[in-house]
């Protein structure tokens, strides 16, 4: 299986699944197939907790759903939306996808900051996930504010996948990328 690559532009930050709703209603011809989120649960005083999920019908429909996750979130830092652009992915795509970024933010800040399950599920093939982050009026984020996710998310993530001798999946990250004035 040859090497994947996945380049995520991310949306925000949003505050209410509600601005996420216009927003997507504003951009019908923009599928956002993922969402992270990241705020305080009810009591907690210093320690944030994060989210990634991925979303089939909509950010907004699934941040409604009764039981989601976002309902233990009392007070909300910020939400954003990400759409893979370079490839039209299947769903084994975004679950791997998921599961890369999701490795990724429990590394950071520790399995139990999270609110949802690690997913050790990686694929058998080296996979890298370029993640690029826009303001909501689609203008890009250039310099990224301290204790956010687009500074503590690498821009660049890589799943590594080696056989020998043994099955050995890693996850790696790039803190910075310096991005050139171009347009994709």
């Amino acid at each position: 299986m040859q090497d994947k690559t996945y380049s995520i532009r991310w949306y925000g930050p949003f505050s209410t699944k509600e601005e996420i709703g216009e927003y997507e209603k504003k951009h019908p011809d923009t599928s956002f197939q993922l969402y992270m989120f990241h705020g305080l649960k009810k009591r907690a005083k210093f320690n944030e907790s994060y989210y990634c999920g991925q979303a089939k019908s909509g950010v907004y429909r699934r941040l409604s759903d009764k039981n989601h996750h976002i309902n233990e979130i009392s007070r909300m830092t910020a939400i954003w939306i990400g759409s893979i652009s370079n490839v039209s992915p299947c769903m084994k795509d975004i679950n791997y996808v998921e599961n890369i970024i999701t490795a990724q933010l429990a590394k950071k800040f520790g399995k139990e900051q999270l609110l949802n399950i690690i997913n050790k599920n990686f694929p058998n093939y080296n996979i890298y996930v370029i993640n690029i982050w826009h303001k909501v009026n689609g203008s890009r984020y250039r310099k990224y504010a301290n204790s956010t996710l687009p500074a503590d998310l690498p821009d660049l993530l890589g799943h590594e996948y080696e056989r020998d001798p043994i099955p050995v999946h890693e996850i790696y990250g790039a803190e910075k990328v310096k991005w050139l004035d171009f347009d994709w």
